[in-house]
């Protein structure tokens, strides 16, 4: 592609706009001949240190925030990162063009509000495409988050909630060219701050709840929700949650854009858009509840447990009726939609297993999102609550004490244990963590995730309910060694089968 075709919706001006750019990258030492480098600023490392290598691998074009030592010739841009994002769509040849694009963002629920809006989208007809941190799907085909391994980032793009610009708009290329006409993806407070979408202005924006979550990256609850609001400043319109002392405040903060409001407290009916009414628990059949709105006044049941999931599929509601499509569809869709993986889901065991109690996995790794599953078990539970959970290494330290206050307000018995100690000391996380218990309460702390569910599954009775939280639908464990494949839900069976054995 010609370079003046990729610069096309950047501040970079080149006298250059015929000469051939056969690839992008930002990390020198995978620069081949004829790619255009940019240089990216980062916590480590700094792209303009390395402009000099990329030229020696065959660099045509190097594109930075400042002039580089041993480039005679780089073309400045403000943002080096805005830059990437529409050098990107550009590239890959503008792939969402034409497409209704949905981003949701907020600390928990984004993954639930995706699969959500997705189901209705479907139900109505649509080709959809997702992209999400357990996966990026064409309809229901996975889409590989493949590039040309010029990632600005170390961690592997699929493990990323919003991937770097190289695979999130060649995922988008893909899906356009199996047909799809509606992206739905995540975006995270990081790529937001990293301008990894920037490229597009998304239809509708949908901002879930904002709790304690990434703050080693963005350092105070403000700055996090600065990240977040970023999202607004580009969709046509945006739905917030009017019960969440921050995302509230987007309407004031917006008010020359629409901005939609949802509740779930009837107190709120007269002053938001559309408010939840008439809330029922079904136990482990799901939740019902009237959808109360100007627009529209009808009854969704839902087979997702916990009241977080009444927020979840409003606000997917309200998202696919501003955009077009009919309420009963909406509401059949809701009906039945499928669980998520990883989000509450039940482990199904043999028909013939003795086992008594039932087993959920939940990717709950902040305490807010570990409240809100705990609670979701306890209007379903006949006997005791067990959770299991630990923190991620390398992440925000102060969250640790605060997951562990979460996990004995609810449960019976706290199981303390590892969860992707990265190249942290692992004893130390643990430390932090029951550093929030009351150790008089009944606990155990099993540094050995593997040897903690076995434990939590010999320790169960009849009618209990285990929740092993924090990692959802990763199926691999993360060490600093690198890498290990842990599916927990076989690890579940294989310890159910062994106990049943003796």
């Amino acid at each position: 592609m010609k370079l003046g075709e990729i610069l096309r919706g950047t501040d970079v001006r080149t006298d250059r706009p015929e000469i051939e750019i056969s690839g992008i990258a930002s990390d020198s030492r995978r620069v081949r001949p004829g790619f255009l480098f940019l240089c990216l600023r980062g916590g480590r490392h700094d792209g303009h240190w390395h402009a000099r290598q990329a030229v020696e691998n065959g660099a045509v074009c190097v594109i930075g925030e400042t002039p580089a030592d041993g480039v005679p010739e780089i073309l400045l841009t403000a943002s080096a990162r805005k830059t990437e994002s529409q050098v990107w769509y550009n590239f890959t040849g503008r792939p969402t063009d034409g497409m209704t694009k949905i981003a949701v963002t907020g600390t928990a629920g984004k993954t639930s509000v995706v699969f959500a809006l997705r189901q209705i989208f479907r139900s109505a007809g649509r080709q959809t495409g997702v992209i999400t941190t357990i996966s990026a799907l064409a309809g229901n085909d996975p889409v590989p988050l493949g590039g040309q391994g010029g990632s600005s980032v170390a961690d592997l793009a699929g493990a990323m909630t919003t991937p770097d610009p190289e695979y999130f708009f060649g995922a988008a290329a893909e899906m356009r060219k199996r047909g799809c006409d509606t992206l739905i993806y995540e975006a995270s407070s990081q790529a937001l701050a990293l301008h990894k979408t920037d490229a597009i202005c998304p239809d509708a924006a949908i901002f879930t709840n904002l709790s304690p979550e990434h703050l080693d990256c963005h350092g105070t609850m403000e700055e996090y929700f600065a990240a977040k609001a970023r999202l607004m400043e580009s969709a046509k319109f945006g739905i917030t949650n009017a019960d969440d002392p921050y995302m509230s405040r987007l309407p004031e903060m917006f008010p020359e854009k629409t901005v939609l409001t949802c509740s779930c407290d009837p107190a709120r009916i007269a002053g938001t858009d559309v408010c939840a009414i008439r809330r029922t628990s079904l136990g482990a059949d799901g939740m019902e509840y009237v959808y109360f709105s100007d627009e529209a006044v009808f009854r969704i049941r839902t087979p997702l447990i916990g009241q977080h999931s009444v927020f979840n599929t409003m606000q997917a509601a309200l998202c696919a009726i501003r955009l077009g499509i009919d309420p009963l569809t909406v509401k059949e869709a809701l009906a039945g939609m499928p669980g998520v993986d990883g989000r509450l889901c039940r482990v199904r065991f043999p028909k013939d297993c003795a086992f008594g109690a039932d087993v959920f996995i939940d990717y709950a790794h902040t305490p807010d999102a570990l409240t809100a599953a705990l609670s979701a078990l306890s209007e379903i539970r006949r006997n005791r609550l067990i959770v299991l959970f630990g923190c991620g290494g390398d992440r925000d330290r102060t969250k640790r004490p605060k997951m562990a206050e979460a996990a004995q307000k609810y449960a019976d018995l706290v199981i303390v244990t590892g969860d992707n100690p990265r190249t942290e000391d692992p004893a130390r996380i643990l430390d932090e963590i029951v550093h929030g218990l009351d150790r008089s309460g009944p606990h155990a702390v099993i540094p050995d995730r593997r040897e903690a569910i076995r434990y939590a599954v010999n320790e169960a009775r009849e009618g209990d309910l285990i929740l092993l939280a924090g990692k959802g639908h990763e199926k691999y464990e993360i060490t600093a060694d690198g890498r290990h494949p842990f599916d927990e839900e076989q690890i579940v069976l294989d310890a159910v089968r062994n106990k049943n054995s003796t």
